[in-house]
């Protein structure tokens, strides 16, 4: 068994600090998927990053604001009954948004600069850091990308933007949740061990489930086939082909799009569910045989309120709560991941 050592980094405040980042990284995933299914994403259509925190403040500013929007193809195509009023229903969610981006930006980097000042950043740390500080300006360009795609064109933006958007808060996250961990847990071992290799299996399939929901939103497929587990009658809905460039129907076509989704959280599913008996057979520490459990405890909530919200019509709050859950699944597969490599969890893993 390799050893390897990862020094302890974690004073009190950096702990803290990395801490209260994941939670508003996952309340913005929050607030990016409340803003998609109430169709908030396109109501401002300029990206004004250090001047545009403010809201309007007056009818004038407002008036401004909603005739830049009436001149997108979603209020030409799809809105154009909307007043004032109902636009500044829309308008709120993608304010939100953008403001809590700016907030996380504030989160992240006013602390650093006392941190650096004070010199608490650990050298270890700091490439970590880099990182994420260049992931997070990738993310607010990736953000106006996406939106962008959705002011020319189609009155909708691209899902494949949706999905880079998505991807890269996700990135983000696991980023902050892996340093998290070298913080709080200091030493991890670098092993071949199988259970670890299954574990890191679970937390991609994860990742590209969640990835195949983003389409799935991107083009409303979730609106089409609102029947479990069969897709017309059939396992394979009969469309699913039904674009003559063959892998084009794996991220265009609605009907693939849904059917791959279902057929990835179900492949989710059970590999979680095999991890957990793999898991039970090892001797385990508790606090890694309760992340086994609840990974397990979370999957089942995620594929239930899947279908529940499938068969139901996708409505707002089944939606929300599915993406949600979704981060839960991702975080919680990432600390199991760290805890299976910590030196009594190993004990007898290499036999299974």
């Amino acid at each position: 068994m390799e050893q390897k050592l990862v020094v302890k980094l974690g004073s009190r405040e950096l702990v803290i600090w990395i801490s209260f980042l994941i939670m508003m990284v996952i309340m913005m995933v929050v607030i990016g998927g409340i803003t998609r299914v109430t169709g908030s994403g396109l109501s401002m259509v300029e990206w004004r990053p250090l001047v545009g925190w403010l809201p309007p403040l007056d009818d004038e500013e407002w008036q401004r604001v909603f005739n830049l929007y009436k001149s997108s193809p979603e209020f030409i195509s799809l809105n154009s009954w909307m007043d004032l009023s109902a636009f500044k229903e829309i308008f709120w969610w993608e304010y939100v948004h953008r403001l809590w981006g700016r907030l996380i930006g504030l989160a992240f980097f006013v602390p650093l600069v006392f941190f650096l000042i004070s010199r608490k950043i650990p050298k270890q740390l700091a490439p970590k850091i880099l990182f994420i500080t260049i992931l997070g300006f990738m993310q607010a360009v990736i953000g106006w990308w996406m939106v962008k795609s959705g002011l020319s064109g189609e009155p909708s933006v691209s899902q494949y933007r949706l999905a880079t958007h998505l991807g890269m808060a996700f990135i983000i996250l696991g980023v902050l949740v892996w340093t998290f961990m070298d913080l709080v847990v200091g030493v991890e071992f670098s092993t071949a061990n199988s259970v670890v290799r299954h574990a890191k299996l679970v937390c991609g399939l994860i990742l590209i489930t969640i990835l195949a929901g983003a389409l799935v939103a991107g083009l409303d497929a979730g609106l089409i086939y609102n029947m479990f587990p069969l897709m017309g009658g059939k396992i394979v809905p009969e469309d699913y082909l039904a674009m003559e460039v063959i892998w084009r129907n794996i991220f265009e076509n609605p009907a693939a799009v849904q059917f791959n989704h279902r057929l990835l959280g179900t492949a989710t599913a059970l590999a979680i569910a095999w991890l957990l008996f793999r898991c039970l057979k090892l001797n385990l520490t508790a606090p890694t045989r309760a992340a086994a459990y609840s990974l397990s405890a979370l999957v089942i909530l995620q594929f239930s309120l899947g279908v529940l919200a499938l068969t139901n019509g996708v409505p707002h709050n089944l939606a929300v709560a599915h993406q949600l859950i979704g981060v839960c699944l991702f975080i919680n597969s990432l600390v199991l991941i760290r805890l299976l490599r910590m030196p009594r969890t190993l004990i007898d893993a290499a036999h299974y």
